[in-house]
């Protein structure tokens, strides 16, 4: 059953996608709302999917503390999720259908990277060290503020496009679909001033968690490190645009590179970690 469910999930995360993309070349009102739909669908459905997953995890007494973020497979999946919930979410406080067209594509292609992942769908067996209240709390937060990061760096793109048009002095449909450059620009700084936060707990929830694990709340290691460096990042947009004024192109391209190094962090240094590689299930 919840391969079937998955399988919703996914064909409507593609359909919702190609409809988005569609909506780039055409003004037509009803392609926005119809992918809307296939999305929620999906999100419905993955949901449903990941609860029996856990459901049916937790009947096993070895999997007691399973929770469905735990495998590059899992992972990706669960990311996918989150980005489209907050887009949908996004979409109830501020109607922007052409925002779909660069922020569902992000969910679509971490949803083909879960699918194609080696470590594929069964039920990871972790290590001891990671069976913990840790997992249920530091991860989710984690991959809520990455989630909320990704939309802004949708938004960053559809800012770039636009201003590049408005530059050129072209009038691509694109161009009458998008909010004006300074809406744009204030919703990527609303979304990271709310998603900063969050990524401050979560960081200081893997520190706890490490303490607790490991006797350390911090050890330099590069999952660590990394994750400092993206706070890092997002603290100098935050001082750039609050302090200094900076609006516009230049605060555009720090989320941009914010969440660059967001994806180094996520996917990339997890090889080079070696208490952070559970994802491939090779961690300790």
């Amino acid at each position: 059953m919840e391969n079937v469910f998955f399988i919703v999930a996914f064909v409507g995360y593609v359909i919702g996608t190609v409809l988005y993309l569609s909506f780039l070349f055409s003004r037509g009102p009803s392609l926005p709302r119809v992918a809307k739909g296939f999305l929620t669908v999906a999100v419905i459905s993955h949901i449903i999917s990941l609860l029996v997953r856990t459901y049916l995890a937790r009947l096993m007494p070895e999997h007691s503390w399973y929770v469905p973020w735990s495998n590059w497979f899992e992972s990706f999946s669960f990311f996918s999720l989150v980005i489209t919930v907050l887009f949908l979410i996004l979409q109830v406080y501020r109607s922007l259908p052409i925002l779909g067209t660069f922020t569902s594509p992000l969910a679509l292609t971490s949803l083909v990277v879960a699918v194609s992942s080696p470590s594929g769908r069964g039920i990871p067996d972790m290590p001891p060290a990671l069976q913990s209240f840790g997992m249920m709390l530091h991860v989710p937060v984690i991959f809520l503020a990455y989630a909320a990061f990704a939309n802004a760096f949708g938004v960053g793109l559809a800012f770039l496009i636009g201003e590049n048009q408005l530059k050129s002095k072209r009038t691509d449909s694109i161009c009458y679909q998008l909010p004006s450059l300074e809406e744009l620009d204030n919703l990527i700084y609303k979304i990271i001033w709310l998603a900063f936060p969050l990524l401050t707990l979560g960081i200081l929830l893997g520190a706890a968690w490490a303490h607790l694990v490991w006797g350390r709340y911090w050890g330099w290691d590069p999952k660590e490190t990394w994750s400092l460096i993206t706070w890092v990042v997002y603290l100098i947009y935050l001082f750039l645009r609050l302090v200094l004024g900076w609006r516009g192109r230049k605060t555009t391209y720090f989320s941009l590179v914010g969440f660059g190094v967001i994806i180094f962090t996520y996917v990339g240094v997890n090889h080079l970690s070696h208490l952070h590689r559970f994802l491939s299930a090779v961690g300790r």
